[in-house]
């Protein structure tokens, strides 16, 4: 994993990838080039930089379809290689939006899109994107081969959330238990090795150790991880390679004093004034753009079920600062009158009008005069009601960490978690919170809001 503005991407991911358009910008100049070259009496070869310019056009409507069918998934990816009903879907909207496209630039740019050589374009789009599907498992490669030191829950749990969420990235090969441990072992007893940590890091190939004690004073071997680390291993600790691998921050494994020391959770100045002008400047155009379709909800819900048309709330922002939430009222007048509860799954307290406002994220736009006023940011933490949060600290103390930064419209706890009805369910959501607050910047904020773009296309996580 390679850190990036902060933020922790694969490189064999980025690699894959970048290959992939790469071949799917040939394969549309190849597949283009048929036609007009055929067409042409004259027999004067086409200009080179309008054709590379269509192919990387074209190839941005592939990589869309590609990003909405969530295919830059390497687990969903795999997954549909069995039968290929994902990408072939995918592909599909490719082409039928890369039509659309042409037949708008007619109108802006007569003659610029060759319709003569948009099939033969398509055709050759999709061939390369299947053949780099096929080619995928040898770009990305095997999987990275991952020791952990350490054979309690610490070590098992992390192993099995790494396996599950990391896009097959990772491969466990082993636990070994510290000298003189007196944790009993909690894995599988074919991943239990037993002996020198050295001597086993090489015998099953290991590339990364991961300390994943219980207790580091039951014998951290400390000169033998040395050599590890200066004879070309990777070691690292159990929460940065969580960190890494699952871009979260797992609160069974943070240490609350080891924060302290910790070089994030520090938003430099230079963010904060680039976020409030980013905040300014599309929350100011959403405003004005949406006039239109606020009034047309506003108009939905006062025929469906009458007012107030706007829901007013309590929350808490930045410094644990109290302010007033607007959003379209999405539920039954009555929905609380036994008392605060967050949203469930089909919950009946909305109004039919509501799950669709609910579902397009039309319910967020007040919410824009609460990012003007700098109340809340476009990405951040989801804000949270004062009536929840006594518990929520009282239970998980790292929970006051959120007020470190503006709450937000969108964030990656959200996006990465969806929606949190239980206790439990907001503990799991502020470890993506942590990973934000942590890694804050303008770059994780645009990765933030791209995510959110799909969803709100996609009507993903509403409740």
């Amino acid at each position: 994993m390679v850190r990036v503005f902060n933020h922790w991407f694969s490189p064999r991911k980025a690699v894959y990838f970048l290959a992939e358009e790469t071949v799917l910008v040939v394969a549309l100049l190849a597949g283009a080039s048929l036609g007009p070259v055929a067409a042409q009496a004259s027999g004067a070869a086409a200009p080179v930089m309008p054709a590379i310019l269509r192919a990387g056009l074209a190839s941005l409507f592939f990589a869309g379809a590609l990003y909405l069918g969530d295919l830059y998934d390497l687990h969903a990816a795999v997954r549909d290689r069995a039968d290929g009903r994902r990408l072939l879907r995918a592909l599909g909207v490719a082409v039928i939006a890369l039509g659309v496209a042409d037949l708008a630039l007619q109108l802006v740019l007569p003659g610029w899109m060759l319709h003569r050589s948009l099939v033969l374009a398509a055709a050759g789009g999709a061939l390369g994107v299947i053949a780099a599907r096929v080619l995928m498992p040898a770009v990305v490669g095997a999987p990275t081969r991952v020791l952990f030191l350490g054979v309690g829950p610490r070590a098992r749990d992390l192993a099995r959330a790494v396996e599950r969420e990391a896009d097959g990235l990772w491969e466990v090969v082993g636990f070994v238990p510290s000298e003189g441990s007196r944790t009993i072992p909690v894995v599988a007893p074919e991943l239990l090795r037993t002996g020198a940590i050295g001597e086993i890091a090489r015998g099953v190939r290991a590339q990364v150790i991961v300390v994943a004690m219980e207790d580091r004073r039951e014998g951290l071997p400390v000169d033998a991880l040395l050599a590890l680390r200066t004879g070309g291993h990777r070691v690292v600790d159990d929460v940065g390679f969580a960190e890494a691998a699952l871009q979260r921050i797992p609160l069974s494994l943070v240490r609350p004093s080891a924060l302290i020391f910790d070089e994030g959770f520090r938003v430099s100045r230079a963010t904060r004034t680039g976020k409030r002008t980013l905040d300014l400047l599309v929350s100011a155009a959403g405003l004005l753009v949406g006039v239109p379709v606020m009034a047309l909800v506003a108009a939905a819900i006062w025929l469906s079920d009458g007012r107030p048309i706007l829901y007013s709330q309590e929350r808490t922002g930045r410094a644990g600062t109290a302010y007033r939430i607007w959003k379209f009222r999405t539920m039954r007048r009555d929905a609380e009158q036994l008392g605060a509860a967050w949203a469930t799954d089909r919950d009946p307290r909305v109004l039919p009008v509501g799950r669709f406002l609910r579902k397009a994220r039309l319910d967020e736009l007040p919410q824009l005069w609460n990012v003007l006023r700098g109340d809340m940011s476009f990405v951040g933490p989801r804000p949270e009601r004062g009536v929840f949060l006594s518990e929520l600290k009282g239970r998980w103390p790292l929970f006051a960490l959120r007020e470190l930064v503006k709450p937000g419209i969108t964030g990656w706890a959200q996006l990465r978690y969806g929606y949190g009805s239980t206790m439990e369910e907001q503990a799991k959501k502020l470890e993506y919170d942590l990973y934000y607050i942590k890694n804050a910047s303008l770059f994780l904020d645009l990765v933030c809001l791209l995510a959110t773009a799909k969803v709100v296309l996609l009507g993903k996580g509403a409740r």
